[in-house]
């Protein structure tokens, strides 16, 4: 315990140093009087003796100041003096402190921002136990139902397959699944005693089925309660069991610890509450708006408010399914490669048995080649991060550019400092000081500067952040990102700020020690420090150079992000765009049953075009374009496919008016009308795509089509082709087929399945019909006369006179909903413009000081060349010549570099290329009159020098 002994001994040394000053004066006084004492004894006089002590110890001063300098607190007091010489040279520079704070908050708070984002969308592992044994198989992003696939193509599992993989998870821990998309479900919250309130108003959460195992394999601890197992999955049906999320316990249910064992309602089914899971928990896909509750796949019925998906032999392909490598795996390529050698042969074994005896010798051969890669899952399955990842890398290289120009720019201010401070450091130079001392107190004033400039930016970063992710949740109540920052964060804008102001400090500080004593306290100095050198000019103006290739790079940079945003929004999505409000609701949720939906859309449509200002209104099941579609391959009669063609078509079930109210000119035949009714003649619309690939001779309307799915398989006799439109991704270039059938003529039920009938006696009773679930819309059109955005309230109120407990999940203009779609290039346009503007201004402000403070320091040079008859015109052309010279450098050195940048964003990219002359010609010249106008103004000055004046200086 001696160092702490030690360390106590020297705190109190520091806070109590006129207790140390008296105790070494007393030490000092005692040693005197002893010295003399022993003198005296050897024979000397008193007065001698005293005299001779006194020589023998010699200044007190100074001995003092070699006592406390062997000491550790020392150290610690000059660097507190430091730090209280440091904060008075800032306090003398009000001005120069304001903005270097300001340019430090700016550029260590954008770059603290896009980090936050970066470690929650990128880096942070998943709250489990050893994250880094997880892995997806297949990317598991996708999200749906597919049928007439097989899981090699999306890396979706049926039902059966997925249970055979958990019963018999081979080289893996364990194999867990869930469902690929979380649908919103209608909860009722219990009432004082426990039960369900049946007349309390509903909530709409998004819901998660997850097999018995997935919280086991995950790794994931509850925080109240138990989690899902496998007894809670056994049966199809049983079990209503539900995990609540944090959030939702939370916000919903005011954190009532004693909400376990009681029952609410999902979808008007109880379901028995028996857990709660901790607060940075939202399972293995990290969705923009994650789910808020986890039943076991065996209510999938209930949930999904559709038939049974959990059919052994068969079903559709709704699952992603995910594992626990061994330790081994995990760490090993050899043992990675036989579990994915393992998940192979079971995936290649499925699809056999699926296919049967069916199975031709050529499709075994592809069969054998097919395989679902394993993806590394630490950090989960991310939809955020594969739209937003790229985006947030350039934007982290953008706002560290802009950080380069801030330091660039304060070194040159700092530079300046320094050679105006020239004759102090030569004074203290010449009263003792060391060039070690000189450097580190300018390194601590720089670094007072960045740890305050990275202080600020917190501030900065936190209410940017909540921008940035108010930006990216697209409208969500609730998204699973947090503003805040946490350690990882904090670390990293500490790293930040102290590589800033060593950056930006280091080059002064090492100047300003290079300074000669002799020469600057010489009468001739001022001169020698005006006429400066090579040395004193070459730093500034590479700084310069520097900034002036860097705001190319990010002008160039925002002017494509900004050309690619204004192509994507101009461009012909085929349907017209103006005056177009959409609702999205789930009749399901309000215990409607398909019987049902012929009579509710038609009052809907009624209500609706009721309503003032509304021009026409439609049902559909999606909107023109959306993220999510339904599809199938379709059948031709008559029409032989070539192996492996590309049947499938993206399919829209739509009321009559739909495409007048969309905006979709029909191009041959016939829309649909209100002659086309469920007992009239089935008839279908498809797009000019679909037309063109199956009926090249131009004879599509009057032949018919064939639908490959149970609910709306037809034959549809085609009757119309619509123009072409864009369906999910704006960036799409590739033309989509798609078939439009109407609401009115799908039929009430499915077609009977004879193996499901149910035996008695060994007589098969006719099976039960089922209800067809396609018969929903989910979606409602509105056009309108004026603004839609003002019709959201009587659309509301319509809604609601139809029926009350009717949700309505989303009301948005069509102007949204593509912005929605374009969220990611809104997001990297918008903020690469503000940055690089942040940056060209950064760097005029830079060049306007060094060419200012060159001004200044040849003042003198300045006054002389008048004096002896230079023309103002030429004094300004030296000055601006120099300027033009710096220009000329960076953009040499700069359009190499933004060349090569430009080159690694193409993918970003929509509708022009990297090398883009007009982008590149506009931010030459916003670089070259950036450049001029800072240097104009300096020159202007110099022209107005008073030579008697300026000699007179010296």
């Amino acid at each position: 315990m001696h160092w702490i002994t030690n360390l106590m001994i020297g705190l109190k040394s520091i806070f109590q140093k006129q207790r140390v000053e008296r105790e070494l004066d007393e030490e000092l006084q005692s040693y005197v009087e002893a010295s003399a004492a022993h003198k005296q004894i050897a024979g000397m006089t008193a007065e001698a003796a005293h005299r001779a002590a006194m020589v023998e110890v010699g200044s007190r001063n100074a001995v003092k100041h070699q006592v406390w300098s062997s000491r550790w607190e020392s150290s610690l007091e000059g660097l507190l003096q430091d730090t209280r010489v440091s904060l008075r040279m800032l306090a003398k520079s009000p001005a120069f402190t304001a903005i270097a704070l300001l340019s430090l908050a700016l550029g260590i708070g954008g770059n603290t921002a896009i980090f936050t984002l970066i470690n929650q969308v990128m880096l942070r592992n998943l709250p489990v136990r050893n994250p880094e044994q997880l892995v997806t198989f297949g990317h598991a992003t996708d999200g749906g139902e597919a049928g007439g696939i097989d899981m090699g193509s999306y890396g979706l599992f049926p039902w059966y397959v997925a249970r055979q993989l958990q019963a018999d998870p081979g080289p893996f821990q364990g194999i867990a699944s869930l469902c690929s998309f979380s649908d919103k479900v209608s909860i009722r919250l219990p009432a004082a005693g426990g039960a369900a309130d049946s007349g309390a108003p509903a909530i709409l959460a998004p819901a998660s089925l997850v097999s018995g195992n997935y919280f086991s394999v995950l790794g994931a601890q509850p925080f109240m309660g138990r989690a899902i197992t496998t007894s809670d999955d056994a049966t199809p049906g049983s079990e209503a069991v539900v995990v609540l999320s944090h959030h939702f316990w939370q916000q919903s249910l005011s954190s009532d610890p004693a909400i376990l064992g009681k029952t609410i309602s999902i979808n008007g089914s109880p379901f028995n509450v028996i857990g709660v899971m901790p607060p940075a928990f939202h399972g293995i896909k990290r969705e923009i708006e994650p789910p808020d509750l986890w039943a076991p796949m065996t209510m999938q019925a209930v949930i999904l408010k559709q038939p049974s998906m959990l059919t052994p032999g068969g079903g559709l392909y709704f699952l992603d399914v995910f594992g626990r490598l061994s330790s081994q795996a995990a760490t090993h390529k050899s043992a990675w490669a036989q579990s994915q050698n393992w998940l192979d042969q079971q995936i290649r074994t499925a699809i056999r048995a699926e296919e049967g005896a069916k199975v031709t010798p050529a499709r075994l051969q592809e069969i054998s080649r097919v395989t679902v890669p394993l993806v590394y899952a630490a950090r989960g399955a991310s939809l955020l991060r594969e739209q937003y990842g790229d985006s947030l890398t350039i934007l982290m290289g953008v706002v560290a550019l802009v950080l380069l120009i801030a330091c660039a720019n304060l070194a040159n201010f700092l530079l300046a400092r320094a050679a105006a401070r020239k004759r102090e450091i030569a004074t203290r130079l010449a009263l003792g000081s060391s060039r070690a001392r000189i450097v580190r107190q300018s390194l601590i004033e720089t670094l007072l500067l960045s740890l305050t400039g990275g202080v600020l930016g917190l501030g900065i970063a936190f209410a940017a952040t909540r921008l940035l992710i108010g930006f990216v949740s697209q409208g969500n109540a609730y998204i699973a990102m947090d503003p805040a920052p946490d350690t990882t964060v904090l670390l990293f804008t500490l790293g930040l700020s102290l590589l800033t102001g060593i950056l930006f400090g280091l080059a002064p500080a090492l100047a300003a020690a290079r300074t000669g004593a002799a020469s600057n306290l010489s009468a001739g100095s001022r001169t020698a420090q005006s006429s400066g050198g090579k040395s004193a000019r070459f730093w500034p103006k590479t700084l310069v150079t520097v900034q002036v290739m860097l705001s190319l790079l990010l002008l160039v940079g925002a002017g494509l992000f900004l050309r690619t945003l204004r192509n994507l929004q101009s461009q012909d999505y085929g349907f017209e765009r103006s005056h177009l409000l959409l609702a999205e609701f789930n009749a399901k949720l309000a215990g409607y049953k398909p019987s049902q939906t012929p009579d509710l859309h038609q009052r809907l449509i009624e209500r609706l075009s009721a309503l003032p200002g509304v021009r026409s209104v439609a049902l559909c099941a999606t909107p023109p374009i959306s993220e999510g579609n339904w599809s199938s391959s379709v059948t031709i009669p008559g029409y032989t496919p070539a192996p492996k063609e590309n049947r499938h078509s993206i399919l829209n079930r739509v009321s009559g008016q739909y495409f007048e109210t969309a905006g979709i000119s029909v191009v041959a035949g016939r829309p649909f009308n209100d002659d086309d009714t469920a007992k009239s003649q089935k008839v279908a619309v498809i797009n000019q795509t679909l037309a063109s690939h199956f009926f090249p001779k131009g004879d599509a309307v009057g032949r018919s089509i064939i639908i490959d799915s149970d609910g709306v398989k037809g034959p549809w006799q085609i009757v119309g082709i619509a123009r072409d439109t864009k369906s999910r991704n704006p960036r799409a270039t590739d033309p989509v087929a798609m078939t439009y059938i109407p609401l009115a003529q799908i039929d009430p039920f499915l077609p009977a399945d004879a193996s499901s009938a149910p035996v008695t006696g060994g007589v098969a009773k006719p099976a039960v019909p089922e209800e067809n679930q396609d018969r929903f819309a989910g979606m409602t059109l509105v056009r309108t006369t004026g603004d839609p955005a003002h019709t959201i309230n009587d659309l509301r109120a319509a809604f609601a006179s139809v029926d009350p407990n009717l949700p309505l999940l989303r009301i948005t203009t069509i102007h949204d909903q593509l912005s929605n779609l374009m969220t990611n290039d809104e997001l990297i346009s918008s903020l690469t413009s503000l940055f690089s503007m942040l940056a060209v201004l950064l760097a005029a402000i830079g060049l306007y000081g060094v060419m200012s403070y060159n001004v200044v320091r040849r003042t003198n040079e300045i006054g002389l060349r008048i004096a002896l008859g230079a023309q103002t015109s030429a004094v300004q052309w030296m000055i601006l010549g120099e300027s033009l010279l710096l220009l000329a450098m960076g953009v040499g050195l700069g359009l190499p570099l933004t060349l090569l940048a430009a080159k690694y964003i193409k993918d970003q990219l929509f509708g022009l290329g990297a090398l883009d002359p007009m982008t590149f010609t506009i931010a030459l010249t916003v670089v070259s009159v950036m450049t001029l106008l800072a240097a104009w103004l300096p020159a202007r000055r110099a022209t107005k020098v008073d030579p008697t004046v300026a000699l007179r200086c010296d």
